[in-house]
């Protein structure tokens, strides 16, 4: 079988109510419904352990096929033709369907589960065929949000708002150190949904104003370290959170009290073993890169420590609404997972801080 690999056009949409701009808040048994009505012929119904019984009445239909998430996208293509894909579940089984869909060129309806949306929404991913994870285009696909589904995640998809807002902030900093472009018309959207995110929030606007960031970062938005932070805390129940804390100190440290330490060299071939990655793909600066750098530093620090600052004096409210939505909410700093965040993140402002000497603590 060959697989089509070619990048798939999109373009960002903003979201509403109807579906037909990006997400439809709607319950999973209507939307699932409506997504039948739209399409003749046999549908395939992909979900994860987590929803699958959600997905019983559709399952009775002779013309359906259900099929469990197992990890594994390359079993969906053993499967007969179909006319259209329903998905329920995590981000690996949405990209998963999103895949199969543009290599069969048919629908796709996704149902997430998680608040964040990821998954719903992006051009690429990195999806497990067989023995292989391959980075392959995603077909579009209609993303219906049911907010009871996610009742569980929503104090971490508050928490990923506010990482996107981190992102940002990221974005500028390494602008402004590393004399990188930043800014445009994504990244001022961006913006002013993620700075607002200073106070308690309802579901709806915490998946919706999620929903559009995802849509925001496939149009150039900063994704930002954080995410693979997050992802790199996969183990803690918070993971957003987790990262949000954790970078939001590191930078105000870095700012407050961080000097490049000029004749310290970092053990950049250990950290690669250490952070399970490879020294080759290491970007490393030269004797002028990190003079550059050093000097942007000094001249962008009173700024950006502003900045920091602003971002930092809404935790506590923060903290509160994460709470208010989870009961059981809580989240501290990973800082052993700082130490080998610039490995799996080679463009991130922790990078730069390896660089200068500033990661390197027992």
């Amino acid at each position: 079988m060959r697989l089509d690999l070619s990048v798939p056009k999109t373009n960002p949409v903003s979201c509403g109510e109807d579906g037909e701009d990006g997400l439809l808040l709607s319950t999973l048994r209507e939307g699932m419904e409506r997504a039948l009505a739209d399409r003749s012929g046999r549908t395939l119904i992909l979900s994860d352990s987590t929803a699958f019984s959600q997905f019983v009445p559709a399952a009775r239909s002779e013309h359906t096929l259900c099929m469990l998430w197992e990890g594994d996208a390359l079993a969906l293509f053993a499967l007969p033709e179909v006319q259209q894909i329903l998905v329920s579940g995590g981000r690996d089984a949405l990209e998963a369907a999103r895949f199969f869909a543009h290599v069969r060129r048919i629908s796709c309806t996704v149902f997430p589960q998680h608040a964040a949306l990821d998954g719903a929404f992006g051009s690429r991913a990195r999806v497990r065929l067989g023995e292989n994870t391959l980075d392959v285009p995603l077909a579009q696909a209609h993303a219906v949000a049911d907010l009871a589904c996610m009742t569980g995640t929503l104090a971490e998809g508050y928490a990923r708002l506010l990482l996107s807002r981190l992102a940002l902030f990221e974005a500028r900093a390494l602008g402004m150190i590393c004399h990188r472009k930043w800014g445009g018309e994504a990244y001022e959207e961006a913006f002013s949904i993620a700075e607002p995110v200073r106070r308690e929030l309802a579901p709806e606007e915490i998946v919706t104003a999620n929903a559009r960031l995802r849509q925001l970062e496939t149009a150039g938005a900063p994704v930002g370290e954080g995410a693979t932070l997050a992802s790199l805390c996969s183990e803690q129940r918070y993971p957003a959170a987790t990262a949000f804390l954790s970078l939001s100190a590191l930078y105000t440290a870095f700012l407050e009290r961080g000097v490049p330490r000029r004749y310290m060299v970092p053990d950049y071939a250990g950290r690669a073993q250490r952070a399970g990655t490879k020294y080759a793909d290491l970007q490393l600066p030269t004797a002028a890169g990190y003079a550059s750098r050093a000097l942007g530093l000094e001249r962008a620090r009173g700024e950006l420590l502003t900045q920091m600052r602003h971002i930092r004096a809404a935790k506590q409210a923060q903290l509160a609404a994460m709470r208010t939505l989870d009961g059981h909410f809580s989240a501290s700093p990973a800082l052993e997972k700082l130490k080998i965040l610039p490995e799996h993140a080679p463009d991130g402002l922790c990078a730069v801080l390896r660089d200068f000497g500033l990661l390197e603590w027992s």
